[in-house]
Parts: C-alpha cells; structure tokens; sequence
C-alpha cells in the first residue's frame, strides 16, 4: 500500500512516445521541468502501470489530488489511457493542439527545435503551478 501522506498533489501523467518529435520532447520536457517544480506538490505517476490495472498505482493515483495529462500529438494516448482507467483528468496539455509544436516523425524522435523545448517546459512548469 502506498503511504498516501507522501503522494504529491498533482498526479503528472506524460507522453514520451519515441517514435515521433513531440512524444520525446515531452517526455524530455517533462523532466527538465521537474527540476523546477516542488516534487511535493507535483510527481510524475506510471502512465503504463495505469493501463496495466495495476492496483497499487492505481490507489496512489487516486490520493493525489488533481490529474495532469500532458499529451505530445492529436492522437491523445495518455489522456485515453486515464479516461479509460475511469479518472478524472483535471488539467490537460497537448503540445500540438495547445503549443503548435510541430509532430515530426516517424523515427524522428529528436527532431524538435530548442524553442519548442523550453516554450514546451515553460508550459507544463505554467499547467502544474497553477490552481
């Protein structure tokens, strides 16, 4: 059983699809950003251990107070696996929709420009911060 007094407030679940730019940038982003934000308030959950139903996961997910999807494409595949766990995603972020970050790929995992990279890291530092 998770000790649920050290579960952060913010449940960051992320993209880091390699096959695509904007999968590795957010996965990437996401890490650099982590550097900055208060690992009380903000950690970064198992997205596969979500899919997977496992149960402790599961249970820590749902100590934490809010959800944050952070999607790298359209394809939305973080934001499904969540929805389909039956969770409430509180604040989301898609990099293409929400920050016109280009999806290059495939196999293209490091094609992405460094503006994209800190405009993307500003984004999510700005999303978990925020009430």
């Amino acid at each position: 059983m998770a000790d649920h007094e050290n579960v952060p407030e913010n449940a960051l679940f992320v993209c880091f699809g390699a096959m695509s730019s904007s999968g590795t940038l957010t996965g990437i982003a996401v890490l650099e950003a982590m550097k900055r934000l208060d690992p009380k308030k903000t950690g970064i959950f198992c997205t596969s251990a979500l899919a997977a139903d496992v149960p402790k996961h599961r249970k820590t997910t749902e100590a934490a107070k809010r959800i944050i999807a952070i999607d790298g494409c359209a394809n939305r595949c973080t934001s499904k696996i969540i929805e389909k766990a039956g969770l409430k995603i509180h604040k989301s972020l898609n990099l293409v929709k929400d920050l016109s970050v280009e999806k290059r790929g495939p196999f293209r995992p490091f094609d992405y420009t460094e503006e994209e990279l800190h405009k993307t890291i500003e984004a999510i530092i700005s999303i978990c911060e925020g009430d």
